[in-house]
């Protein structure tokens, strides 16, 4: 009879890396059916241009919604609209296609344009953070009843 050995354990050692790579990312506004909002900034219901009218963006209506990660230099900039100018504005509409100037501001103080070249810049820290849109309509004359808009393309850069 052959004697039976004691089976002697092999133990190998060996190490497997694991990596991970973080990009700089950002979101912006709502996502509805693919179609990315921010709401709509609304001048509301007036009767005569005679004085300013002026409104700031909030949440969901108007507010430039954006979320970066930690680190992230960001930029958002205001395209020019129907006029293709953000220092030259206008709402269009009315009974003929009448226009009433407007412009767009990164201050309550309505000094500073948002255009698309400066705009407004930061850095993400990964929470979301709304920034208000401020409004205004000039004293102007009062053109025909009805309604006006703009359509404003939101650039987003990081």
């Amino acid at each position: 009879m052959v004697p039976v050995l004691p089976a002697t354990a092999v133990t190998k050692t060996a190490s497997v890396g694991f990596s991970a790579t973080l990009v700089a990312a950002c979101t912006a506004g709502t996502t509805t059916n693919g179609t990315v909002s921010f709401g709509t900034l609304n001048f509301g219901t007036v009767s005569f241009l005679s004085r300013p009218v002026s409104v700031a963006g909030q949440q969901n209506a108007g507010a430039i919604q954006i979320r970066c990660n930690n680190g992230t230099a960001w930029r958002v900039g205001l395209g020019g609209g129907n006029s293709g100018n953000t220092a030259a504005r206008y709402l269009v509409g009315g009974p003929s296609a009448q226009r009433i100037t407007y412009n767009l501001y990164t201050n309550a103080a309505y000094t500073t344009v948002w255009d698309n070249a400066t705009g407004v810049a930061g850095i993400g820290n990964g929470q979301t953070v709304y920034l208000p849109v401020y409004g205004r309509i000039p004293a102007q004359a009062t053109p025909g009843v009805g309604s006006y808009s703009d359509t404003v393309q939101v650039t987003v850069t990081w």
